[in-house]
């Protein structure tokens, strides 16, 4: 009988019984997959399982990778846990889950200027995770690391009823946060009222008016139907997300040689363009359905007001992203140096972004 990889959870969940490699069709791992979000969620359908069929396709059938959706098997905070732990033979989630849990990646993409559309931001973490392998190594320890991936664009200013088309209608508007940190510091140095919500509870926040809007993607608006209550977004970059994939360590090690070649094929290079080519064709194919299918409208700022905008954000991530890493023991300064040289190559000004066009 080979290896079975499969958390207790899904024992008691599944009752699956031990795979034998003798039978016809039955794969010899089994490896479970720890995710947050539900299976109708975009990001599942149209990068995370083409990733999976990928994986079990090129092995012959040998794996089958069993999805736990929606925090099935642990919080979302937790995930990362759970694979170093064992209860997961794989995990997906969000950095952003709480400050302090991963230094490097939880408010890396925060930092970019407000007037920038980032064109390619797993490329950006990728050459911030190189220029400083062993601080970011420090997010993943205890895992095979797989890939950081990362929104395209950006997140932006989301409202109900009022669009923002200057900064100073943003003053005194009640903006939903999930996560906190840098993200909320950032729309209070712009006179935001900022309040911290989960994402999974924005859509009734919204709905009942207990915030006027929220800092959300595009794809956002679509697959969790924030677009029904957001009607107006505005091109401000209050800050990128960014994802982890990994799996757990005796899980990868335990594969024979040439299994092991098979995932290590589909993490780095090939990883980041399947996932970058859905973030890419994403924001912009989400605006359309937003637009067109939601009644959403999109607004753009004057140049002076993205000028304003960045000297107020300057200001915060010195004396917040810097000073909190520094205390960390980071190379902080370091990090934002590189962050600032980088980030001309990896984004472009709002008004050349491809979504600038759609602007009223």
């Amino acid at each position: 009988m080979k290896k079975l990889f499969v958390s207790l959870a899904a024992v008691f969940l599944c009752a699956s019984m031990p795979f034998s490699g003798s039978a016809a069709g039955t794969p010899e791992y089994l490896l479970t997959f720890n995710l947050t979000f539900p299976p109708t969620h975009n990001r599942w359908i149209k990068a995370v399982k083409p990733w999976v069929d990928e994986l079990e396709k090129r092995s012959g059938g040998r794996i089958r990778v069993e999805p736990y959706f929606a925090c099935a098997l642990s919080k979302q905070a937790e995930v990362m846990d759970s694979v170093r732990t064992g209860m997961a033979s794989l995990g997906e989630a969000g950095y952003g889950v709480g400050i302090g849990n991963f230094l490097f990646h939880e408010q890396l993409l925060t930092i970019v200027r407000p007037s920038r559309y980032l064109t390619n931001s797993i490329g950006l973490v990728d050459a911030m995770e190189k220029a400083f392998p062993e601080v970011a190594a420090a997010d993943w320890k205890g895992t095979h690391y797989i890939l950081t991936h990362s929104s395209e664009g950006g997140s932006f200013i989301g409202t109900r009823d009022k669009p923002i088309t200057s900064l100073e209608q943003i003053k005194g508007m009640k903006i939903g946060v999930p996560g906190g940190g840098l993200s909320a510091a950032r729309l209070r140095a712009l006179g935001a009222t900022v309040v911290g919500i989960p994402t999974p509870d924005l859509y009734m926040s919204l709905e009942k008016g207990v915030i006027d809007g929220a800092s959300v993607d595009m794809d956002l608006l679509v697959s969790r139907r924030l677009g029904e209550v957001i009607k107006h977004v505005t091109l401000l970059n209050s800050g990128g997300d960014s994802w982890y994939m990994t799996m757990e360590q005796m899980a990868y090690e335990s594969l024979p040689a040439d299994l092991k070649k098979i995932v290590d094929e589909m993490s780095g290079d090939y990883a980041r363009e399947r996932f970058g080519e859905f973030w890419r064709s994403g924001q912009e194919g989400n605006a359309r359905i937003w637009i067109d299918e939601m009644g959403g409208h999109l607004h753009a700022l004057s140049a002076e007001d993205y000028a304003r905008a960045d000297a107020l954000y300057e200001k915060v991530n010195a004396e917040k992203w810097t000073a909190f890493l520094k205390e960390k023991g980071l190379p902080a300064e370091e990090m934002y140096r590189k962050f600032r040289e980088l980030e001309p190559e990896f984004s472009v000004p709002m008004s050349e972004c491809p979504l600038f066009r759609f602007a009223e």
